[in-house]
């Protein structure tokens, strides 16, 4: 008995750890498929000086 429940747990777990690591290729592919060639899409093209958003806007000019 303990012998054919190891080897249907054995099964199990071979065709679990297939499609695990079936399915991180197959997104893998698909996510580097989705990626812009040369630059992140995650950045910002108009902040070419890295320093944010914030230097963008012009110093406030009013004096208080």
């Amino acid at each position: 008995m303990s012998t054919e429940m190891f080897v249907v747990g054995a099964i199990l777990f071979l065709i679990y750890m297939y499609f695990t690591f079936w399915n991180i290729v197959h997104n893998n592919k698909i996510q580097n498929n989705r990626k812009p060639s040369g630059r992140d899409s995650s950045s910002d093209e108009l902040d070419m000086d890295g320093m944010g958003n914030f230097s963008r806007f012009p110093p406030d000019k009013r004096k208080e």
